[in-house]
């Protein structure tokens, strides 16, 4: 199976909207490379609009997600370090924060820190990452090191999760 969602939206004498969100399986795609934590991390390029620095309140900097104020536009947030439970290494003095789209919104990736651009050959995730939340695939670096990639799709069905909640 592939995975993914369909989502039906209607509106009376209007017509009806079907949206297909597929994930990435075995494809080449253009991403960003960054570092979370010890790991590093690819966003597929196509979804991301820009990196900002990242200034949390100092009553969020403990929360996974919360809200940011991107160019005066509020926008949900997931801390990467956060979620991932990365607690125990050292944080870094700054991090940056990734503004993706999901075709339906936008939202922000706190990242430790942003690498740059990189082009990754996606492979399925093995049976130890297989139901992580957040990932769609992996890829092996040029030094044989693997880097995960985020499934912002996902990562924007997490947030609404939890601020449902």
């Amino acid at each position: 199976t592939l995975s993914g969602s369909v989502t039906i939206k209607s509106k009376p004498g209007l017509g009806t909207d079907f949206i297909l969100k597929i994930p990435l399986t075995l494809a080449i795609i253009e991403g960003m490379m960054v570092k979370i934590g010890s790991g590093m991390y690819i966003i597929p390029l196509a979804n991301i609009v820009e990196c900002i620095e990242f200034h949390p309140e100092t009553d969020d900097v403990e929360k996974v997600c919360s809200h940011i104020n991107a160019r005066g536009e509020l926008l949900p947030y997931i801390n990467m370090r956060k979620w991932f439970e990365f607690d125990n290494e050292e944080k870094p003095e700054s991090q940056q924060v990734v503004i993706v789209h999901d075709q339906d919104s936008k939202m922000g990736i706190v990242v430790d820190k942003v690498i740059g651009n990189h082009q990754t050959v996606i492979k399925p995730l093995g049976e130890l990452y297989k139901n992580v939340e957040g990932l769609s695939g992996a890829t092996i670096l040029g030094d044989s090191s693997v880097a995960l990639i985020l499934d912002v799709f996902k990562l924007s069905s997490v947030i609404r999760k939890v601020q449902v909640n």
